[in-house]
């Protein structure tokens, strides 16, 4: 990227984290997905958070442990903090996904189950219910998984998902309602609601 005064912007650096999330997100009880407006929190805001006040950690610890700066830290921090309170105070949903960022192992979560497990490489069987339903959620994980899809709870259009980009940032083509990762929980609901 090139700025107006001719200099190139500074790539990003990926941030370093340790643990998923074991959680796509969260809602406000009782009230169904697709009528809820959402929030993203990238995992490296949920690695801020997990660190700084799951487990304690100085804003400098934590950013040792990510691999960032301690001014980066903490403004990953602070924007995660801004996305938790809006999703809390505004009623929002909470989705937990995207982001820049690497792994030393590879996550697996499996479509069918739900389950989440962590493992040295991609996986194309779940361990838990032995279906063939797994997603690597590593940023640049191999070409054994495939992109899938986004799908809207609301006409059931699907789109492919292009990857690093969170299904809630598109739009559904046919009716305009933001769209969900295909095989998500969360598009049970629509369903059994």
């Amino acid at each position: 990227m090139v700025h107006n005064n001719g200099f190139m912007a500074r790539p990003v650096n990926r941030r370093s984290i340790e643990k998923p999330p074991i959680m796509e997100g969260f809602k406000p009880f009782g009230i169904p997905l697709r009528n809820l407006e959402s929030v993203t929190l990238l995992f490296e805001e949920y690695e801020a958070v997990r660190l700084a006040d799951y487990l304690g950690l100085s804003h400098q610890e934590a950013a040792q442990q990510m691999k960032v700066s301690r001014p980066t830290f903490t403004r990953v921090y602070e924007k995660a903090r801004r996305t938790l309170s809006t999703a809390l105070v505004e009623g929002k949903a909470l989705l937990i996904e995207g982001g820049n960022y690497q792994t030393n192992d590879c996550w697996n979560r499996c479509q069918r189950c739900s389950k989440l497990f962590v493992c040295s490489d991609a996986k194309a069987v779940c361990p838990f219910c032995h279906e063939s339903t797994v997603r690597c959620l590593n940023p640049d994980s191999s070409a054994t998984e495939t992109n899938g899809f986004c799908i809207c709870t609301r006409c059931n259009t699907k789109i492919a998902h292009v990857r690093g980009k969170p299904c809630r940032e598109s739009q559904c083509p046919s009716c305009g309602a933001r769209m969900v990762r295909e095989n998500c929980p969360s598009t049970k609901t629509k369903n059994e609601s």
